[in-house]
């Protein structure tokens, strides 16, 4: 299984802020905050590690050699690297199939914060 171990988590957020004095009690600081700023998937280690489960057929469970393109298993692709079988296997609590909640997308939300 080790070489099913994805590339390690990282996830960049980022805050902008810039305070301005109104007066001498009052203070406006506006920010914009940025998550997942390039928006990268994360599966880390959480990938498919059964060949039954994956969502492409292959051609044999016992010793998969090859994608099946068709429901027959008539045409077919070769695995020639294990990266090939990677499917990421989704977060905890994923119940609508393989890789519906890895990762956070990308979000950014503005805001004003006034102190007087």
């Amino acid at each position: 299984m080790d070489q099913f171990r994805g590339t390690p988590y990282a996830q960049v957020d980022l805050r902008v802020a810039r305070p301005f004095k109104i007066g001498e009690r009052a203070r406006v600081n506006p920010f914009v905050e940025f998550f997942n700023l390039f928006n990268r998937n994360n599966p880390g280690n959480n990938y498919v590690g059964d060949v039954s489960a994956l969502p492409v057929p292959v051609n044999d469970i016992s010793n998969a050699t090859a994608f099946c393109l068709d429901v027959t298993c008539s045409t077919s692709t070769p695995i020639t690297s294990p990266n090939q079988v990677k499917f990421p296997a989704g977060a905890l609590g994923d119940f609508f199939g393989p890789g519906t909640t890895v990762g956070i997308p990308f979000a950014a939300q503005i805001g004003v914060r006034v102190t007087f």
